[in-house]
């Protein structure tokens, strides 16, 4: 009697040739990070409108705004975690369906505690989709390319985050604040419907956990058109990080102990120089003397910048690796010194330097989240991407406080930018040390092993 065959399924993904469907799925993950990024980011040209239209002060728009930065925490904590135990395409779907109604819902609210809390609801959503796009990313990319294929949904979250302008521009004078929030529902669950239908589940996933046999053998013949599956067919997972199920533990172990943590403080410096921008640009600008379109079209160009650097992360971060993240970080720091002592002495100088500090801050978010997805095995996957953006989070949720605190200290407004520069220097310094510890995120895992 002839013995079971065995298929390993990482080998079958290693050896695989990129075809176009294996694009049209990287595809549907940046439209799903698209969404994101649109969501994330709608709020901030609703305030105007809303505030005007409640009577309410401005700041207490600015707590409905850390309210769904504190529901993206507790999201990519604890539903990031849940792709570990149910599948990364079932959280995705779950988490879009989530804040997609949320911010269906929110054309209900009628003061700033019931939007408030809608935008908490949200944020549980945003935040569990977009650990799980990154594990499933690096789940259907073969080990030679993967950096570089995981990068490309990174683009969807940055082209997402500028879109809210556009939308702005065309929906909001003619149908009020309103129009972003549908705009902000209705997409998702067509999207949400799509990917139901088309996106696979990750196929290491279901092996790691013995599920679904059927799905497998089907997703390995795709993989290998050559490949005979016998009744006796056996598919399993080489390496250490398959012999058991990961914990949060697993994100201390072995030379992940130190590349945990210093990747937290990356995720949590950058995030908090980004919302600190993000949140108070306008605000400075204004007070500066700028036009509103001039503030929207420099605000415009933020984003424009980080688009760019996502793009770009998609050819540079295997060639590059974690050196990549290094020099945006750099271009980051030089664009907000720009800013703080002669940005504002000429509009030229201050929109090359506002696209500098987009390129750089919003640019090295899309290299931190691809390389979370690779410095972490397929056991823990979800689970470190997860943990790292939640404790991201904190910084997200520190940028607008820090910046309201500063701002009320009436500093000269260019001056300003000399706060997240520190943040980000310390960025730096995590990231030259992971450089150091020679931390590869060129490849599968390279930490992890």
């Amino acid at each position: 009697m002839p013995a079971a065959q065995t298929v390993y399924v990482d080998d079958l993904i290693d050896r695989q040739q990129m075809t176009g469907r294996s694009y049209v799925l990287l595809g549907l993950l940046l439209i799903a990070l698209l969404c994101d990024g649109f969501d994330l980011q709608l709020l901030a040209f609703a305030a105007p409108r809303l505030a005007k239209e409640w009577g309410i002060d401005p700041k207490e728009l600015g707590l409905v705004s850390s309210a769904n930065l504190l529901g993206m925490m507790f999201g990519a904590m604890f539903l990031g975690r849940l792709g570990d135990t149910f599948g990364r395409k079932r959280v995705i779907v779950t988490g879009t369906i989530l804040y997609a109604c949320m911010s269906l819902l929110c054309l209900l609210a009628s003061n700033p505690l019931q939007l408030g809390v809608l935008r908490f609801l949200t944020g549980l959503g945003l935040g569990g989709v977009l650990p799980n796009v990154i594990a499933l990313s690096a789940e259907i990319s073969p080990s030679s390319r993967r950096a570089t294929l995981t990068s490309i949904p990174m683009i969807g979250m940055s082209l997402g985050s500028g879109m809210p302008a556009v939308v702005a521009g065309w929906l909001v004078p003619i149908w009020g604040w309103k129009a972003l929030f549908v705009a902000g529902g209705i997409v998702p669950l067509v999207v949400a419907l799509i990917i139901a239908l088309k996106l696979p589940e990750s196929a290491l996933f279901l092996t790691f956990r013995g599920l679904r046999r059927d799905e497998v053998a089907r997703r390995a013949r795709e993989l290998d058109p050559a490949l005979e599956v016998r009744p006796d067919t056996v598919f399993a997972l080489r390496g250490k990080a398959t012999e058991q199920r990961g914990t949060v533990g697993d994100l201390f172990a072995g030379k992940l102990r130190a590349t945990t943590p210093l990747l937290w403080v990356m995720f949590a410096c950058t995030l908090l120089s980004m919302h600190f921008i993000n949140s108070w640009i306008s605000y400075i600008l204004n007070q500066a003397g700028l036009s509103e379109r001039q503030t929207a079209l420099t605000n415009g160009v933020l984003h424009w910048g980080g688009t760019i650097a996502a793009v770009a992360t998609v050819f540079l971060l295997r060639r590059l690796g974690l050196a990549w993240a290094l020099i945006l970080l750099l271009l980051g720091l030089a664009g907000c010194f720009t800013i703080a002592t002669t940005g504002f002495s000429s509009a030229l100088v201050l929109t090359a330097a506002v696209c500098m500090a987009g390129f750089g801050i919003i640019g090295c978010q899309g290299v931190l989240n691809a390389s979370a997805g690779l410095i972490y095995p397929v056991s823990c996957r979800p689970t470190g991407v997860g943990a790292a953006l939640g404790v991201g989070r904190i910084g997200s949720l520190s940028g607008p406080v820090v910046g309201g605190f500063v701002v009320a200290q009436h500093w000269p407004q260019q001056q300003l930018f000399f706060v997240p520069m520190l943040p980000l220097a310390i960025a730096a310094i995590a990231t030259l040390i992971l450089i150091l510890r020679k931390v590869d995120v060129r490849g599968e895992a390279g930490a992890a092993h």
